[in-house]
């Protein structure tokens, strides 16, 4: 498939386009050490990528923008994709700017972000890990399903056989009660701060 062909099937949603920026595009462009190291920092996925370049292209209509006068329809997606990558840090969007008010321009307004994710991560991440230890001293088999579960990805059945509990689905009745101590714990905690 010419560029040219590659762009008009884009443009027109035709699944093969898409595939081939799925192939082209945007798995060798996250498969970069770079890249899956950002990606994995700000949980950022292959699928995310796609939706973020269909939104752009299609959504935003920045699919006519792409001039063929030089450069390949491939290399201009992919500095789309790796732009993607590169702004996922959410604390670079919110740098201060100072803006004049009125016509004599004496006055400003500083405009300062207003949330500041590291300091949210920080404040879920312990949340989290109290509301873990309550459910630990509850009840330290509900705990080990669910370590077992949401941090090494075992299967029910792996956990089934792990710590011998009667049936997979006793395994997942076991990680849904843990889930919902856990709901239950967090705002508990949240009022005791």
């Amino acid at each position: 498939m010419t560029d040219a062909e590659w762009f008009e099937s884009v443009k027109n949603g035709d699944d093969a386009g898409w595939k081939l920026i799925w192939e082209k595009v945007v798995v060798p462009e996250s498969s970069g050490l770079k890249s899956v190291e950002i990606m994995n920092k700000y949980s950022l996925t292959q699928g995310d990528l796609m939706g973020m370049l269909y939104n752009v292209m299609i959504g935003e209509r920045k699919i006519d923008l792409f001039r063929n006068d030089g450069g390949s329809f491939q290399g201009w997606l992919r500095r789309y994709v790796r732009g993607f990558i590169l702004n996922a840090n959410p604390n670079k969007h919110g740098e201060v700017s100072l803006n004049a008010l009125g016509d004599d321009e004496s006055e400003y307004t500083v405009e300062l972000p207003v949330n500041d994710y590291e300091v949210q991560r920080k404040e879920i991440w312990n949340m989290t890990h109290l509301c873990f230890k309550d459910l630990w001293n509850d009840d330290p088999a509900k705990a080990y399903v669910m370590l077992l579960k949401t941090r090494f990805y075992l299967s029910s059945d792996e956990i089934k056989d792990m710590l011998d509990i009667s049936s997979a689905g006793n395994v997942d009745q076991i990680f849904s009660r843990a889930v919902k101590f856990m709901r239950q714990a967090w705002p508990r905690r949240d009022k005791n701060k």
